[in-house]
């Protein structure tokens, strides 16, 4: 795994022409002391834009000579068509799939070939022949020519998050080890009935709590609907739970048995009440019991720690008014510390399952972004020479060997703000090859606020190139200390996590009649699991439905284009 880590990370947006000063102030050469300007387009986090005094543009006028505009979009492929149809051609565009950057290639705007350009990018090359490379490589291949590069897929940052006080006195209950984990969803429906029968019984600690909590907003099943079929081997969401078999067809939820198997799980936590209420219809900033102690499984990243801590010191809530018990060290006046009180756990898998798939975290594809210019930049060699200056200098990966992280000057000061903000700088962590930023400057204890405090839009300079395995944590927080610990902790557990990439990320389908498929999966599951079926009305309906989805829903045509297009693609064994 640390191998194949390296590797994936070492794709991280390498290339760089033999002639550029990379990390040199304004790279010589014809027209390299003018400062040329560029426009790059992207789907951004925050898609707001910034002022005349932002440190960020200011930071790569002054060292690569680029006077850069930030065209961040939400709806990045209306912005694109924008943009390609005006005089205001994009240079460098982000793509936030490869199903979006085939539209706008096919039409003949981008780079066509970056084969010509390999010769320049030692670490791009040296990338392409990594075996774990191969698909992404034959994806990016058509004929002799490379079509884009590409950001490596980013490793998993949600994983299984269980309360482990509680968990604890479910083995003691049990008369598990101190080391039991729940390995199968039996084991954790086991739990989750447990943290039910100590509400029942009136234990202060656990009133008004619930095992499961999501978010669904009136349109899907949140959360659950994302990693609760990965035990059995499913992915429930068209088009990324296409995926090819070994023998050369292509399977779904619906075609393999892990769909159904999925429904009869959720099925029971809603009729045994065993998750919150409100999991249909509320949003997910209106699940208030997670951050508070009051939800006992949980899917998320590791800064679920340093949310639950916040809300509890905000709302100053002792292990007194809760009926906990202190541990050791603490008082009953105390405010609950919420360092220890979530662990992560590896994703159950289905008893006896012959899935192949089942119990795997959920990958983001074969690449993550996929990067390239515009033919008419390819065409402008000076313009092109300062952006691969630039560009060099904002790779990053993780090198096994040394255990260490390797970050581009430049990815640190556009994605983190250190060398762009005063201010901002990194920490070591003790025994670790990751380093801690704190930012917030209050918490640091600065007078001045930094920029994209209150300027937020400055975020989206790291949002095009950036990715969640650079070696960094963060959080406000002023130094090092044992919450940032826990999440460094949890997210480095769920990283080397076994995944497989959502291959069907690649598949162009029709959008409309997906979105047809996805509404009516939506509320079938949604009467599936609330109706209150007997087994056997459930068998009935469960039948009807899928007679459904593959004829009415097109579920057999897209089968079949998908089959063809993963053949195109090259993604059968």
């Amino acid at each position: 795994m640390k191998k194949i880590l390296s590797l994936l990370l070492g794709l991280m947006f390498v290339f760089g022409f033999a002639a550029c000063d990379r990390g040199t102030k304004n790279p010589g050469g014809e027209g390299g002391n003018d400062v040329t300007s560029i426009q790059i387009l992207f789907s951004g986090w925050v898609n707001t834009p910034t002022t005349s005094e932002d440190p960020y543009r200011a930071y790569i006028r002054e060292n690569y000579g680029l006077d850069v505009t930030l065209n961040a979009n939400s709806d990045f492929e209306n912005a694109a068509i924008m943009a390609f149809n005006s005089n205001e051609l994009p240079d460098i565009i982000t793509f936030p799939s490869y199903t979006s950057f085939q539209k706008f290639f096919a039409q003949g705007v981008l780079l066509e070939d970056w084969t010509p350009y390999l010769e320049y990018m030692p670490n791009f090359t040296r990338s392409l022949d990594a075996d774990s490379q191969a698909s992404s490589k034959q994806v990016f291949t058509d004929g002799d020519k490379l079509t884009a590069l590409w950001t490596p897929a980013d490793p998993p940052t949600w994983s299984l998050k269980l309360r482990e006080d509680w968990l604890d006195m479910f083995r003691e209950d049990k008369g598990y080890d101190a080391e039991w984990a729940p390995e199968t969803p039996e084991d954790l429906l086991d739990f989750a009935r447990w943290v039910k029968a100590q509400k029942v019984a009136g234990v202060k600690e656990f009133e008004d709590v619930y095992a499961f909590s999501t978010a669904g907003g009136g349109n899907s099943l949140g959360v659950l609907g994302t990693w609760m079929p990965l035990m059995f081997g499913s992915v429930t969401v068209p088009a990324y739970g296409f995926y090819p078999t070994d023998d050369g067809e292509v399977a779904f939820g619906t075609t393999d048995g892990s769909y159904k198997e999925f429904l009869d799980y959720f099925k029971i936590i809603v009729e045994e009440e065993l998750i919150e209420p409100a999991w249909f219809t509320q949003q997910y900033a209106e699940r208030q019991r997670t951050y508070v102690g009051k939800i006992a499984i949980e899917w998320s990243p590791g800064e679920i720690t340093k949310n639950t801590d916040a809300n509890l010191r905000e709302k100053q809530i002792t292990y007194a008014s809760r009926g906990m018990t202190p541990p050791e060290g603490k008082s009953e006046n105390d405010i609950i510390d919420a360092t220890n009180l979530w662990e992560t756990y590896n994703l159950p898998k289905k008893e006896g399952t012959t899935n192949p798939r089942a119990g795997y975290m959920p990958g983001t594809g074969l690449a993550g972004k996929v990067i390239t210019v515009s033919k008419a930049t390819a065409q402008n060699p000076t313009k092109m020479k300062k952006i691969c200056a630039l560009l060099d200098d904002l790779y990053c990966y993780f090198d096994s060997e040394e255990g260490v992280y390797h970050r581009g000057e430049a990815y640190d000061a556009l994605r983190w703000g250190v060398g762009a903000e005063d201010g901002l700088k990194f920490q070591t962590i003790e025994d670790s090859a990751q380093v801690y930023i704190c930012t917030s400057s209050e918490r640091a204890g600065l007078s001045e606020r930094y920029y994209r405090e209150d300027n937020s839009g400055a975020w989206d300079w790291g949002a095009w190139f950036s990715s969640t395995n650079d070696g960094v944590v963060s959080g406000d927080e002023p130094v090092v200390n044992d919450l940032v610990l826990k999440v460094a902790e949890h997210d480095n557990k769920t990283a080397n996590m076994p995944a497989l990439p959502q291959v069907g990320d690649y598949l162009s389908l029709n959008a409309s009649d997906l979105n047809t498929m996805v509404s009516d999966m939506v509320a079938f599951e949604y009467k599936y699991v609330t109706s209150g079926w007997s087994a056997a009305e459930a068998q009935t309906q469960y039948n009807d439905y899928i007679q459904k989805w593959h004829t009415t829903l097109k579920g057999d045509e897209f089968l079949a284009e998908a089959k063809k297009q993963f053949q195109e693609l090259g993604l059968y064994a």
